[in-house]
Protein backbone atom coordinates (compact mmCIF):
# COMPACT_ATOMS: atom_id res chain seq x y z
CA UNK A 1 0.00 0.00 0.00
CA UNK A 2 1.31 3.45 -0.84
CA UNK A 3 -0.04 6.65 0.68
CA UNK A 4 -0.26 9.41 -1.90
CA UNK A 5 -0.89 12.63 0.08
CA UNK A 6 1.06 11.62 3.17
CA UNK A 7 4.40 10.06 2.34
CA UNK A 8 4.53 6.43 3.35
CA UNK A 9 4.43 2.77 2.48
CA UNK A 10 2.90 -0.34 4.05
CA UNK A 11 3.83 -3.95 3.38
CA UNK A 12 1.14 -6.40 4.47
CA UNK A 13 1.07 -10.17 4.49
CA UNK A 14 -2.08 -12.26 5.04
CA UNK A 15 -2.28 -15.91 5.90
CA UNK A 16 -5.06 -18.28 6.85
CA UNK A 17 -4.94 -21.53 8.82
CA UNK A 18 -7.31 -23.63 10.95
CA UNK A 19 -7.14 -21.02 13.74
CA UNK A 20 -8.14 -18.07 11.56
CA UNK A 21 -6.77 -15.16 9.56
CA UNK A 22 -3.50 -13.48 10.40
CA UNK A 23 -2.16 -10.16 9.10
CA UNK A 24 1.36 -8.89 9.65
CA UNK A 25 2.39 -5.47 8.48
CA UNK A 26 5.25 -3.02 8.50
CA UNK A 27 4.62 0.60 7.65
CA UNK A 28 6.50 3.86 7.45
CA UNK A 29 4.46 7.01 7.29
CA UNK A 30 4.33 10.69 8.12
CA UNK A 31 1.36 11.37 10.41
CA UNK A 32 0.54 14.93 11.42
CA UNK A 33 4.13 15.92 10.68
CA UNK A 34 5.64 12.99 12.60
CA UNK A 35 7.67 10.27 10.88
CA UNK A 36 6.83 6.83 12.24
CA UNK A 37 7.80 3.25 11.63
CA UNK A 38 5.30 0.68 12.86
CA UNK A 39 4.74 -3.06 12.86
CA UNK A 40 1.54 -4.82 13.73
CA UNK A 41 -0.01 -8.26 13.85
CA UNK A 42 -3.76 -8.80 13.78
CA UNK A 43 -5.37 -12.17 14.46
CA UNK A 44 -8.99 -12.90 13.56
CA UNK A 45 -10.93 -16.12 13.84
CA UNK A 46 -11.94 -17.95 10.60
CA UNK A 47 -15.04 -15.69 10.33
CA UNK A 48 -12.95 -12.46 10.49
CA UNK A 49 -13.89 -11.71 14.13
CA UNK A 50 -11.14 -9.75 15.86
CA UNK A 51 -9.11 -11.55 18.52
CA UNK A 52 -5.74 -9.81 18.97
CA UNK A 53 -3.64 -6.81 17.92
CA UNK A 54 0.02 -6.37 18.69
CA UNK A 55 1.34 -2.95 17.64
CA UNK A 56 4.82 -1.45 17.93
CA UNK A 57 5.43 2.14 16.87
CA UNK A 58 8.79 3.88 16.68
CA UNK A 59 8.55 7.66 16.82
CA UNK A 60 11.27 9.18 19.00
CA UNK A 61 11.59 5.85 20.76
CA UNK A 62 9.67 2.57 20.56
CA UNK A 63 6.23 2.10 22.16
CA UNK A 64 3.89 -0.85 21.91
CA UNK A 65 0.48 -2.14 22.86
CA UNK A 66 -1.42 -5.41 22.89
CA UNK A 67 -5.20 -5.34 22.49
CA UNK A 68 -7.25 -8.53 22.83
CA UNK A 69 -10.93 -9.50 22.65
CA UNK A 70 -12.03 -12.86 24.04
CA UNK A 71 -14.96 -15.04 22.94
CA UNK A 72 -17.27 -13.31 25.45
CA UNK A 73 -16.45 -9.85 24.10
CA UNK A 74 -14.19 -8.76 26.97
CA UNK A 75 -11.34 -6.47 25.94
CA UNK A 76 -7.86 -6.24 27.44
CA UNK A 77 -5.36 -3.48 26.69
CA UNK A 78 -1.85 -4.51 27.76
CA UNK A 79 -3.42 -7.07 30.09
CA UNK A 80 -5.79 -4.57 31.76
CA UNK A 81 -9.59 -4.74 31.27
CA UNK A 82 -11.11 -2.03 29.04
CA UNK A 83 -14.81 -2.06 29.92
CA UNK A 84 -15.45 1.00 27.71
CA UNK A 85 -14.71 -1.21 24.66
CA UNK A 86 -17.30 -3.90 25.50
CA UNK A 87 -19.58 -2.94 22.58
CA UNK A 88 -16.73 -2.87 20.06
CA UNK A 89 -16.73 -5.55 17.40
CA UNK A 90 -13.39 -4.89 15.76
CA UNK A 91 -10.48 -2.47 15.58
CA UNK A 92 -9.63 0.40 13.27
CA UNK A 93 -6.00 1.56 12.98
CA UNK A 94 -5.61 5.21 12.05
CA UNK A 95 -2.62 4.57 9.77
CA UNK A 96 -3.68 1.40 7.94
CA UNK A 97 -6.54 1.01 5.47
CA UNK A 98 -6.31 -2.79 5.83
CA UNK A 99 -8.46 -2.69 8.98
CA UNK A 100 -11.50 -2.01 6.77
CA UNK A 101 -11.18 -5.51 5.27
CA UNK A 102 -12.36 -7.60 8.25
CA UNK A 103 -15.36 -5.31 8.78
CA UNK A 104 -16.38 -5.44 5.12
CA UNK A 105 -15.79 -9.21 4.98
CA UNK A 106 -18.23 -9.70 7.86
CA UNK A 107 -20.93 -7.28 6.68
CA UNK A 108 -21.25 -8.53 3.04
CA UNK A 109 -23.23 -5.43 2.00
CA UNK A 110 -25.12 -5.27 -1.27
CA UNK A 111 -25.45 -2.06 -3.33
CA UNK A 112 -27.28 0.62 -1.33
CA UNK A 113 -27.09 -1.23 1.99
CA UNK A 114 -25.56 0.38 5.08
CA UNK A 115 -24.02 -0.96 8.24
CA UNK A 116 -22.56 0.57 11.36
CA UNK A 117 -20.42 -1.03 14.01
CA UNK A 118 -18.59 0.20 17.08
CA UNK A 119 -14.84 -0.26 16.76
CA UNK A 120 -11.87 0.12 19.06
CA UNK A 121 -10.16 3.00 17.24
CA UNK A 122 -6.38 2.99 17.70
CA UNK A 123 -4.54 6.24 17.01
CA UNK A 124 -1.17 4.94 15.83
CA UNK A 125 0.69 8.15 16.70
CA UNK A 126 -0.52 8.48 20.32
CA UNK A 127 -1.46 4.79 20.93
CA UNK A 128 -4.76 6.05 22.37
CA UNK A 129 -7.58 3.47 22.10
CA UNK A 130 -11.23 4.54 22.26
CA UNK A 131 -14.60 3.29 21.07
CA UNK A 132 -15.92 4.96 17.92
CA UNK A 133 -18.78 4.35 15.55
CA UNK A 134 -17.75 3.12 12.07
CA UNK A 135 -20.27 3.41 9.21
CA UNK A 136 -20.23 1.76 5.78
CA UNK A 137 -22.42 2.09 2.72
CA UNK A 138 -22.02 -0.08 -0.37
CA UNK A 139 -22.12 2.31 -3.34
CA UNK A 140 -21.84 -0.34 -6.08
CA UNK A 141 -20.64 -3.88 -6.58
CA UNK A 142 -19.04 -5.19 -9.75
CA UNK A 143 -17.11 -8.30 -10.56
CA UNK A 144 -13.50 -7.46 -9.72
CA UNK A 145 -14.13 -4.19 -7.86
CA UNK A 146 -16.69 -2.83 -5.40
CA UNK A 147 -17.03 0.66 -3.94
CA UNK A 148 -17.94 1.72 -0.41
CA UNK A 149 -18.25 4.90 1.59
CA UNK A 150 -16.73 4.65 5.06
CA UNK A 151 -16.76 7.04 7.98
CA UNK A 152 -15.34 6.66 11.45
CA UNK A 153 -16.82 8.95 14.09
CA UNK A 154 -14.89 12.22 14.25
CA UNK A 155 -13.35 11.93 10.76
CA UNK A 156 -14.37 12.78 7.20
CA UNK A 157 -15.74 9.95 5.08
CA UNK A 158 -13.54 7.88 2.77
CA UNK A 159 -14.32 6.28 -0.58
CA UNK A 160 -12.99 2.71 -0.68
CA UNK A 161 -12.43 0.41 -3.65
CA UNK A 162 -11.94 -3.29 -2.92
CA UNK A 163 -11.36 -6.41 -4.99
CA UNK A 164 -13.44 -9.62 -4.98
CA UNK A 165 -11.65 -10.78 -1.81
CA UNK A 166 -12.59 -7.43 -0.17
CA UNK A 167 -8.93 -6.43 -0.06
CA UNK A 168 -8.38 -2.71 -0.48
CA UNK A 169 -7.40 -1.38 -3.90
CA UNK A 170 -7.71 2.32 -3.12
CA UNK A 171 -8.91 4.63 -0.34
CA UNK A 172 -9.74 8.27 -1.11
CA UNK A 173 -6.89 8.54 -3.58
CA UNK A 174 -4.62 8.52 -0.48
CA UNK A 175 -3.86 4.81 -0.28
CA UNK A 176 -3.16 2.81 -3.41
CA UNK A 177 -2.39 -0.91 -3.52
CA UNK A 178 0.65 -1.45 -5.68
CA UNK A 179 0.68 -5.25 -5.95
CA UNK A 180 -2.43 -7.41 -6.17
CA UNK A 181 -0.38 -10.57 -6.40
CA UNK A 182 1.11 -10.23 -2.92
CA UNK A 183 -2.13 -9.46 -1.08
CA UNK A 184 -3.98 -12.72 -1.70
CA UNK A 185 -4.95 -14.82 1.26
CA UNK A 186 -2.72 -17.89 1.45
CA UNK A 187 -3.96 -21.05 3.12
CA UNK A 188 -1.27 -22.77 5.15
CA UNK A 189 -1.21 -26.56 5.28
Amino acid sequence: METRHTPGVETLRLSQDANGIHATSHLMQVIRGNSIAASYMIDCDPRWRFRRLWLKVDNQGPRKLCLQRDLRGHWLLNGEPRHDLQHCQHIMLSASPFTHTPLLQRSALETGQRDEVTVAYVDVLSLRVEPRLQRYQCLRRHSGESHYRSQVEGHAHEELSVDDQVLLLKANEQHLRLSQRELKICTLA
